[in-house]
């Protein structure tokens, strides 16, 4: 394992980590590590041509940009959630397709992601304080599987380049169910804690 896939690997699961644990307590700061996560996975993706270290830097700075612009943006933060939730139930749903067998080309993988981004940003401020909850639950137990999948690659197999891929196996679908459950109940369990304390 090459340092750069260290610290990307150790990056995804520590953004994670935070979304899935302080993701509707800070959301905030949530906003910015959910931007940064995908503005780096996204640049990981695109300049798949390049070094690995020079993809690297490129992600850092996308990452480091689009973390940014999402933190000052959070007088839309139930839109940005939405998207976010949108995003991850794309993933998810391409995931299980490829799951079941049948493996969705680029172009189908594209529609499902921009159709998850657009559909989770116009419904996300219907759900309210829920949209919140469940997008940084999703985007925590996503970010957790897809750094684990860098640091443990011979283990999980399956391409850790292709981030509409993340679940695309029985056991990533399973972890990222079991710290989706665990994140949601544990911030839902906060969320009302605070409500009885404060009421």
């Amino acid at each position: 394992m090459e340092a750069t896939e260290l610290v990307w690997g150790l990056i995804l699961v520590g953004a994670g980590i935070f979304l899935a644990v302080y993701g509707q307590m800070l959301f905030k700061f949530a906003l910015l590590a959910m931007g940064f996560a995908v503005g780096m996975a996204g640049a990981w993706w695109l300049f798949e041509d390049q070094s690995d270290l020079t993809r690297f830097l490129i992600a850092m700075v996308v990452g480091a940009a689009v973390g940014l612009l999402l933190f000052s943006m959070v007088k839309f933060a139930l839109y940005i959630a939405g998207a976010m939730l949108g995003l991850a139930i794309a993933v998810v749903v391409s995931g299980v397709i490829e799951v079941l067998g049948a493996t969705p080309n680029d172009t189908v993988k594209a529609i499902l992601v921009i159709g998850g981004l657009a559909g989770g940003g116009i419904f996300g401020h219907r759900l309210g304080n829920l949209a919140i909850l469940f997008a940084t639950s999703a985007m925590g137990a996503l970010l957790v599987v897809n750094g684990l999948r860098v640091l443990f690659e011979s283990r999980f197999g399956g391409d850790v380049d292709d981030a509409t891929a993340i679940v695309a196996q029985r056991l990533t679908l399973a972890v990222f169910v079991v710290i989706l459950a665990i994140s949601a109940l544990s911030q839902w369990t906060s969320r009302n804690l605070r409500q009885r304390v404060l009421n």
